[in-house]
């Protein structure tokens, strides 16, 4: 994986923890940037929509991620696939020869991902390839993988679950398995 850069660095912050209030001098610590460093991206950051800058009266301002912003949402997303192509994680999903269809999906597909989140990959077709581990440490967050060979495995699973599923990223192969038409 490529040096993280120190903008990098410091959004990431703002990504795991989104709805953290984060202190200029606990910024400056966890970051490793200089003040004036610091200062240049956090005013990037507000301009971009990225992040809130906070001052309630008789107290210290903070800095919270703009959770609810399309800017922060659309670039947290971009943030994590990026971390996933660099990694492999992508490659590797999208060379598994025995999967039909690949469908990244939870909260790192709907950009709600925080600090603590797993990795949820759904496989439909046979997932003895899939090298778990070796990802999970390259990733530094547990993968959760739900599979399913056939139409009778699939129904097993409940509902939410599928419709979860459905709306996640797809990473290799298409709907078809579950005998959907989009085009009528």
């Amino acid at each position: 994986m490529p040096i993280k850069s120190k903008e990098n660095n410091l959004l990431e912050l703002f990504f795991n923890y989104p709805t953290k209030h984060w202190h200029f001098e606990e910024i400056l610590r966890q970051s490793g940037l200089s003040r004036d460093k610091a200062n240049k991206w956090l005013k990037r950051f507000m301009k971009e929509k990225l992040i809130k800058r906070v001052k309630k009266k008789m107290e210290m301002p903070y800095y919270t991620g703009n959770h609810e912003h399309p800017s922060y949402r659309n670039r947290k997303k971009l943030y994590a696939l990026t971390q996933f192509y660099e990694s492999g994680f992508l490659d590797h999903l999208q060379s598994l020869k025995k999967a039909k269809t690949v469908i990244l999906f939870g909260s790192m597909a709907r950009s709600d991902w925080y600090s603590e989140s797993d990795i949820d990959v759904f496989i439909y077709g046979k997932s003895d390839e899939f090298d778990r581990y070796k990802f999970q440490s390259k990733l530094k967050r547990e993968i959760q993988l739900f599979t399913a060979d056939s139409k009778k495995e699939l129904r097993k699973m409940g509902s939410g679950l599928l419709k979860n599923i459905v709306c996640g990223n797809f990473i290799k192969g298409k709907l078809d398995f579950i005998g959907v038409s989009l085009n009528g």
